[in-house]
């Protein structure tokens, strides 16, 4: 909305007139790119060495890697005329270096910088205040990401605390509810006439007189009382964030006859005049093979060399390092079509990583991340004795990404995966495939136990 591709539907965005926007998705070249790299100013040379922009990367967006996509997308962005730059997931996709490249680049813009992250370092290393969003909640501080963290922490603890002394409550309302309708119906028999003996006069008249006096409506008066305070409690409770259980686990055998997976040696071409070697590789079934290297080093190329080529007859789930707009749509097609118990499974994933799954499923622009979500949840329906992710951490959140790390430590398959973040790395990997790239020689994997 502040970029002006969406509309505000109720009030307005002032001090938006000179908006740059670097959108998370690397699937399309920016439209100024062309005239970008062809601008020979000093300003356009500071950017292109500041973010190492190669003048080889003009015609050669579809073959470049997604990190140096990113780099360039920046670039270009950096470039534009701005009073604010906005950056979505700039580090997506980045190696170590590249983050450090980046990190520098938007130091060095003067304006207001609005960044959207998940990367705790940089987030530390640029924001001066903070804006967390959570469940339609806008929380503000006037601080780095780490303290505004704390805080939020502190205010989630004491939100989960009212609730908690709010449940009780509601607990109790329940019983005392339950007492008085008990009460009431005690009530109304006492006041009956229907088995007084017609000749009873005297029960008759003490029946009269207890409803003169209003003995009967007061029970009643007492048990819609208790039941407005219920309802009010409710509604309260309800303006409180709603915590799901989050974690995922895997059910179903995994099948061990396809196993061991082996690659044979062999060359593959990147570029025109680039090819990568590796030797024999395998993995068995229970190890997490991570892969590592630089942006640009034949990490996907690899994988989806390694995908066409593994002959698997079981169920694998294969997770690319992007999702394309077309194949979000398709996705959300063959979603629809699943039957009423698959869709319940489904949602249980989806929730237990951390998102609101009907929200997600009906939402007209879905962000990358919640797509992923989705992609993870429909292959693990599967049951799949093989799983292999590029990139799986690019556009999740930090709750999203420590579940799934939870996950994937106890799945019993085999699990394959690019990541730069290493942390995830270090976590999960039982071995580990490095890239290295080498001037003038074919780019090389190295398999290290």
């Amino acid at each position: 909305m502040i970029s002006k591709e969406l509309t505000c539907e109720k009030g307005m965005i002032t001090g938006n007139d000179l908006v740059v926007y670097c959108a998370q998705s690397t699937e399309f070249a920016p439209p100024e790119l062309e005239e970008f790299m062809c601008t020979y100013t000093k300003e356009a040379f500071k950017i292109r060495d500041l973010l190492r922009v190669e003048d080889s990367w003009l015609d050669a967006w579809d073959v470049l890697s997604h990190g140096e996509r990113k780099r360039l997308q920046l670039a270009v962005a950096l470039s534009s005329p701005s009073d604010v730059l906005m950056v979505d997931e700039p580090t997506n996709h980045l190696d170590q270096r590249s983050q450090a490249i980046v990190v520098d680049a938007l130091k060095s813009y003067k304006g207001i910088g609005i960044l959207v992250s998940h990367d705790r370092t940089l987030l530390d290393a640029l924001s001066q205040h903070t804006i967390m969003i959570e469940a339609g909640e806008v929380l503000k501080y006037r601080t780095n990401f780490s303290l505004a963290q704390a805080a939020f922490t502190q205010t989630l603890s004491h939100k989960k605390k009212i609730l908690g002394e709010q449940e009780d409550e509601f607990k109790k309302l329940s019983k005392v509810i339950q007492a008085q309708r008990e009460q009431v119906s005690l009530t109304k028999k006492r006041f009956s006439k229907q088995n007084v003996s017609r000749h009873d006069s005297s029960q008759k008249e003490k029946i009269n007189g207890a409803i003169l006096t209003g003995k009967d409506k007061i029970d009643g008066k007492n048990l819609q009382r208790t039941i407005t305070k219920q309802r009010q409690l409710g509604e309260k409770m309800g303006t409180l964030k709603k915590e799901y259980e989050t974690g995922v686990s895997f059910e179903g055998e995994i099948s061990k006859h396809n196993f061991p997976i082996a690659v044979e040696k062999s060359c593959i071409q990147l570029f025109e005049i680039t090819e990568l070697c590796f030797p024999s590789l395998s993995i068995d079934v229970g190890e997490k093979v991570g892969i590592s290297g630089e942006n640009g080093a034949g990490k996907s190329s690899f994988i989806r060399y390694f995908v066409d080529k593994v002959n698997f007859e079981h169920e694998y789930l294969y997770i690319p390092q992007e999702i394309t707009d077309e194949e979000a749509e398709q996705l959300f097609k063959n979603v629809s079509l699943l039957s009423s118990e698959e869709k319940g499974e489904l949602f249980t994933l989806i929730q237990r990583l951390g998102s609101d799954a009907k929200a997600l499923l009906y939402s007209s622009v879905p962000s990358p991340g919640e797509v992923r979500k989705l992609l993870i949840a429909q292959g693990l329906l599967k049951h799949p004795s093989l799983i292999i992710l590029d990139e799986p951490t690019n556009h999740m959140d930090l709750d999203s990404i420590e579940s799934l790390e939870s996950a994937l430590m106890e799945y019993a398959g085999a699990l394959v995966f690019i990541t730069h973040d290493q942390t995830f790395l270090q976590n999960l990997s039982t071995k580990r495939w490095v890239f290295q790239k080498n001037e003038n020689k074919p780019y090389e994997i190295h398999e290290i136990l």
